[in-house]
């Protein structure tokens, strides 16, 4: 990279993964130029603004699309890349704006999110120079460039252990959507003792969430009430855990088939993997991890394991874990 020129990062504030982000590209580019993918606002904006009620989302990204060209206009001639990662509120208009005052930025967009979750990121793929995703179902049917997420360039082999000495028999750690709620319960109250020497934590945005889906979720009322919180768990508190675990429990969002970072974290670390996404086994030997089935709550088994791989038409792409470094090289390449 040109130690000489300027990076614009437009990423969602999602747990540390974006300081992450600006620390790497703080080694490549001589200036960073950070920012959220969507204004800050309150728990009911940020619904208003997911679901795009009444066409609010629109009047957002277009607003802060705006206000975001205006503080970036000065510096336009410094400014090599633009890298967009999902692009909740960026309007199609921030692209064609940036591109008109300076042809000759790149434009490189992201999603780590699933397309039906993040449905304005197909036009800004149609107007970026490179278009990628983390989620290979994706990838195929709007014909992205697929590139798996990354973990932290910091995690460093775990040491081996016999099962005796974890302290957690499962552990958990992630925002609350879909089915989490109902597969931990289920999971875990089939498991001797396991509700009581697991390490699990639900984490919500605002208790105005937490008491909305309290009230639509049974499962929520079900679980052991410690199992929430409102605190984002610090990476040092979630390396000690999931050091300490004897499993560690992935469950991916229904509409998606990409791999999230806890998954790469986990894999680079040697740990046991629990996962309810099984585009895993593209990228493990199917004796590697256990699947766990949605409905049914119980594990894949290594028949099945080999038929799912078997119907996907690139069969293995036999990816490795990324780090963070390595993950910025394939993109910017």
């Amino acid at each position: 990279m040109n130690k000489n020129s300027h990076v614009v990062l437009i990423c969602p504030d999602f747990f540390d993964y974006k300081a992450l982000i600006e620390n790497q590209l703080e080694k490549r580019f001589a200036k960073v130029h950070s920012f959220s993918d969507r204004p800050l606002c309150s728990s009911i904006e940020k619904a208003l603004i997911k679901y795009n009620v009444a066409n609010y989302n629109d009047y957002i990204s277009r607003r802060y699309s705006q206000q975001l060209l205006d503080q970036l206009t000065s510096l336009i001639h410094d400014i090599t890349t633009i890298f967009i990662i999902k692009g909740t509120s960026i309007s199609p208009f921030f692209i064609q704006s940036i591109k008109s005052l300076n042809p000759n930025i790149r434009v490189i967009v992201y999603c780590w999110d699933s397309i039906a979750n993040s449905k304005g990121f197909v036009k800004l793929a149609e107007l970026a120079d490179k278009a990628m995703s983390f989620d290979f179902a994706d990838c195929q049917q709007y014909r992205l460039d697929y590139v798996p997420l990354f973990y932290s360039d910091d995690n460093t082999q775990a040491p081996s252990c016999e099962k005796s000495s974890y302290t957690y028999q499962f552990s958990f750690i992630g925002s609350y959507h879909g089915d989490r709620a109902k597969l931990l319960y289920n999971l875990l109250k089939n498991e001797k003792n396991a509700l009581t020497t697991s390490f699990i934590k639900i984490y919500f945005q605002s208790k105005i969430q937490f008491i909305v889906f309290y009230l639509l979720d049974p499962y929520i009322r079900k679980c052991p009430k410690e199992w929430f919180t409102f605190d984002i768990i610090a990476r040092d508190k979630m390396s000690d855990v999931f050091s300490n675990s004897c499993f560690i429990i992935d469950i991916h969002h229904k509409g998606q088939s990409g791999l999230t970072m806890r998954t790469w974290e986990t894999l680079s670390l040697n740990y046991n993997l629990l996962t309810t996404n099984p585009y895993i086994l593209l990228h493990q030997p199917i004796t590697a991890v256990d699947i766990l089935d949605r409905t049914h709550c119980n594990l894949w088994s290594t028949n099945k394991k080999s038929a799912f791989v078997k119907q996907l038409s690139n069969g293995n792409i036999s990816t490795v874990p990324l780090t963070l470094s390595l993950w910025l090289d394939e993109l910017f390449k």
